[in-house]
């Protein structure tokens, strides 16, 4: 069997610079979806689009090279610049797998998940770069001598900006560790329009192994949509290890190289039990200690509020700062009550509080500048105050005259910061986990935040972990000047310093202190019940005179 396409191409020379342009067709005239299409050895190639249209700029000293074209299930084949003729044929022969088919599908399958199933606070990313858009990205996964895939999970760093991505997933077998022969007979795509854990279902594929210890597993992105503010940034979650499991290149006819560390990813499979196949496990790495690790179980809590709806409501509103958009949305009635998430949140954080809260109040939710769905066209550092001001600014925008007011972390920060600002403007505060200065904050997360500067790519944007590690500045003087009551409220086990939240409690004269037992920094998503228990009696109560 063999496939043909039509490539109808337009040659013409710009500026010392070949723009190759066409289509790609099979013999039925159909169009075939993200072909590779690149000049071997180089970083000049680009990927088909969904429609089989492309358009590749050729630099004029490659000029008389071969382009070679890609597509999953085919041979490749390689084509002279001379013979791009306008209305060509090209036929690519069908792809002979050597692999054997392999049924495993019994009812004594186990099944197991392979890989990193939670983000670390330390991470990293080789950022998908949308002007080189056929670069490939992986990990490599040890799997069982008999094994089928039943999915694949990766996570999207949050501070990616987009409204929309479709990626490529691609399958290998490994030589040398590295990539060696893809094994899919057909593309698997996947579109999303979040950030954070994310889901590609292979059971359809009937993904299956015998005889292989190792696979890899990469992802090439092949199109994008720009967020509302015309920004493009892109990238897969990466933590550093010893093993060289992080692959690259810049192009199917590319290169791989290999680095230490791996994707923040899994594969989820079944597979046949062998005696003499040892139990696979994560290999943790060794920049993690333990507190670090409890940190990290914010990523699995985060996985819910992204699928609950909240912070993307069709209803939700922005609200123009000029140097800024912030994103809002309202639930319910009665006397306002704003939510301010932490550092790199959203709206969605309070996916497990807004529903009780709207009951009784009504909600006002709003992304802190440069994070969820609110913009940032600024250069300046972040600052608590500075945050407070665009409060400020959205409360008048919507003509609110006096608020109830809930921060959690640094949306605690703010609400403090407000407070002192704007007391005119605030009935109740409560904070979350708050924190005067940076003293008041474990000494093991400053040190994560502050190695996590030093990396090349950042997981979140650096002027927000600046501002954990520089920021606030609140004296004990100033909370001495807030009279309207304060609940103080943190975890047992939180990474603000105990000691420290008593001190903010003590400095308020019309405070309330509750620490929340067997909980840690992220008690609305730990313990949600007790929480909103908590905070909806205090706001309750009669404001005192």
């Amino acid at each position: 069997m063999f496939l043909t396409f039509a490539a109808l191409f337009t040659l013409f020379n710009a500026q010392a610079q070949y723009i190759l342009t066409g289509s790609i067709k099979d013999t039925q005239q159909h169009p075939i979806p993200y072909c590779s299409i690149g000049i071997k050895n180089s970083r000049v190639a680009t990927v088909a689009s969904e429609d089989g249209s492309f358009k590749l700029v050729i630099p004029d000293s490659l000029a008389g090279t071969s382009l070679t074209f890609s597509a999953i299930g085919f041979m490749d084949r390689q084509l002279k610049q001379n013979e791009l003729k306008p209305g060509i044929i090209v036929t690519l022969k069908e792809k002979v797998f050597d692999m054997a088919e392999v049924l495993i599908k019994g009812t004594k399958l186990k099944e197991r998940i392979v890989g990193q199933q939670s983000r670390p606070m330390i991470t990293f990313s080789k950022m998908f770069d949308k002007n080189v858009p056929s670069i490939e990205q992986g990990n490599i996964f040890e799997i069982y001598n008999r094994t089928l895939l039943k999915a694949y999970n990766f996570y999207i760093m949050p501070s990616s900006r987009f409204s929309a991505i479709t990626l490529k997933l691609n399958v290998y077998t490994v030589k040398n560790n590295l990539p060696d022969s893809n094994v899919l007979r057909k593309n698997i795509t996947y579109h999303t329009t979040a950030t954070g854990w994310q889901h590609i279902d292979l059971a359809a594929h009937e993904l299956s192994f015998d005889g292989l210890d190792k696979i890899a597993v990469t992802l090439q992105l092949v199109a994008y949509a720009p967020d509302s503010s015309n920004n493009f940034v892109f990238g897969v979650s990466a933590k550093k290890t010893v093993a060289k499991d992080l692959l690259f290149r810049y192009q199917s006819q590319g290169n791989w190289e290999s680095n230490a560390g791996t994707f923040i990813a899994n594969l989820d499979l079944k597979y046949s039990k062998e005696a003499d196949k040892p139990e696979l496990a994560d290999k943790p790495s060794a920049a993690e200690k333990p507190e670090i690790t409890a940190l990290a179980n914010y990523y699995r809590y985060k996985q819910a509020s992204l699928k609950s709806g909240y912070g993307k409501n069709k209803n939700g509103k922005y609200i123009d700062l000029g140097d800024a958009r912030i994103y809002t949305e309202e639930y319910g009635k009665g006397e306002p009550l704003v939510l301010l998430h932490g550092n790199n949140g959203s709206i969605a954080d309070f996916y497990q509080q807004i529903p009780a809260f709207a009951k009784h109040f009504r909600v006002i939710a709003l992304d802190t500048r440069g994070q969820g769905r609110s913009t940032d066209l600024s250069s300046e550092a972040y600052s608590y105050d500075g945050f407070a001001n665009d409060l400020y600014k959205v409360l008048t925008a919507m003509e609110l005259k006096k608020v109830n007011i809930v921060g959690w972390s640094d949306g605690g920060n703010t609400a403090l910061s407000f407070n002192l600002t704007h007391p005119e403007l605030v009935n109740n505060i409560v904070t979350i986990g708050a924190n005067l200065d940076p003293s008041g904050v474990s000494d093991s997360l400053l040190t994560a935040f502050s190695n996590e500067l030093k990396v090349q790519n950042p997981s979140k944007d650096s002027r927000l972990i600046s501002l954990t590690l520089e920021q606030p500045h609140i004296t004990t003087k100033q909370l001495q000047q807030i009279a309207n009551p304060v609940l103080v409220i943190a975890g047992s086990d939180d990474v603000i310093k105990p000691a420290h939240t008593r001190l903010i409690a003590a400095n308020i004269s019309k405070s309330q202190l509750q620490i929340i037992p067997n909980t840690t920094h992220y008690v609305p998503f730990e313990k949600p019940e007790d929480l909103n228990k908590v905070i909806l009696d205090f706001l309750r109560l009669p404001i005192p005179k």
